[in-house]
């Protein structure tokens, strides 16, 4: 007789799901790569069968993953170089835009797999088997549509707090270039600036 396949509840708790969303591996059994290749995926995790398909749309989640993590390295790496390293403001733009352009392709892997770890914690009543109701038509019972639409409640607050973070901090690093590149433009009072148009 099959054993049932573990549930992320069973597999371990959410910090072990995401560890192994950090790994790539399935978040269900952590043994199998998600991975084919750099931007393929497996249809499934050989190991437990986890399907890893979701709804049409449901990886474009990654992008925000992706999006927050690159908005905080470069912004990091900018106030880094220019603060800490005493780098030209040019320079360090240049080299922060560069690491935004190629940061989002090496974190692709990631998000994606961070994106369905938080889906299999969050989501837990997935994995559960389903009651169909013969009589009802095939649908499911109440006990479990409150408990998918609990899930989905539970996964739209995440969804919006991660959301405001990134904004929050993104707002943040716009007044904190506003600050510093007004304290590093010359007063016209200062007796050591040359203004050209006045004689």
């Amino acid at each position: 007789m099959n054993e049932p396949h573990p549930t992320p509840a069973r597999a371990g708790g959410r910090g072990v799901v995401l560890g192994r969303g950090l790994r790539l591996v399935c978040p269900r059994c952590g043994t199998r790569p998600l991975f084919r290749g750099w931007f393929r995926m497996h249809d499934r995790c050989p190991a437990c069968g986890l399907s890893f398909v979701r709804d049409p749309g449901f990886y474009l989640g990654s992008i925000y993953i992706n999006y927050g993590i690159t908005v905080i390295v470069t912004g990091a790496l900018y106030a880094a170089l220019v603060l800490g390293a005493g780098l030209a403001a040019e320079a360090a733009l240049a080299v922060s835009v560069a690491v935004a352009v190629l940061l989002p392709v090496l974190l692709f892997r990631h998000a994606r797999s961070l994106l369905l770890a938080l889906d299999s914690t969050v989501n837990r009543h997935d994995d559960a088997p389903t009651e169909a109701l013969p009589h009802a038509g095939g649908m499911l019972p109440d006990r479990q549509l409150t408990a998918l639409a609990g899930d989905d409640a539970t996964a739209g607050c995440l969804m919006g707090a991660v959301l405001a973070l990134i904004i929050l901090f993104g707002l943040g690093m716009a007044l904190a270039a506003i600050f510093f590149s007004a304290a590093a433009t010359p007063s016209a009072d200062d007796p050591g600036t040359v203004l050209t148009g006045s004689r």
